[in-house]
């Protein structure tokens, strides 16, 4: 029994010192750029521990020119861009046949009526006075520390409210005053 624990220990010993085979070294990256069509065929011969990573070949293949052509330098690739739309002048006295009388924009109006704006300016302010009837009733004493903070958000949108209904803009004031007359109704 003794001669098997001392042997497995031994071959765990040798096995953790030498490990496996192909994990002895760091792996190797090595970029390498494209290489030119004719050499493409070619694969690099590499060790199995160093991994190779090609530049993708380009996608638009480019015109072949001739090699007389050809400068020492080598050309940039080709950016793609965004076509630009050219439009024909035409003389302003000479007016296309085909051409359309321009159309009539019409007239901006008011967003609301001046009977609509005081409508809903006094539909907020009932709201806002509903919310204070009852924030005033509310008892703090009895609220958890969310319910405290639902209050706190409660005021802060009240107080909005007021302000956005002072500088004119209805919408945004009713829609502040109901997001606090909401988390009013959900303390009770």
């Amino acid at each position: 029994m003794v001669c098997r624990g001392t042997l497995s220990s031994l071959c765990a010993l040798v096995l953790w010192v030498g490990g496996c085979p192909k994990r002895q070294g760091p792996a190797r990256v090595v970029y390498v750029p494209t290489p030119s069509p004719p050499a493409a065929a070619t694969a690099p011969t590499t060790s199995p521990r160093v991994l190779v990573i090609e530049e993708p070949e380009p996608l638009e293949a480019e015109p072949a020119s001739p090699p007389a052509a050809q400068t020492s330098e080598p050309k940039p690739p080709a950016k793609h861009k965004p076509p630009v739309r050219t439009e024909t002048a035409t003389p302003p006295d000479e007016t296309p046949e085909t051409s359309l009388p321009p159309a009539e924009v019409p007239a901006l109006e008011q967003r609301a009526s001046a009977v609509q704006e005081s409508a809903l300016r006094l539909q907020i302010q009932r709201l806002q006075e509903d919310v204070h009837q009852r924030l005033g009733r509310l008892n703090e004493a009895r609220l958890s520390a969310n319910e405290h903070k639902t209050l706190e958000d409660a005021r802060t949108f009240l107080v909005q409210s007021t302000r956005a209904l002072e500088s004119g803009d209805l919408q945004r004031g009713f829609n502040l005053a109901r997001k606090a007359s909401l988390l009013v109704a959900s303390l009770k």
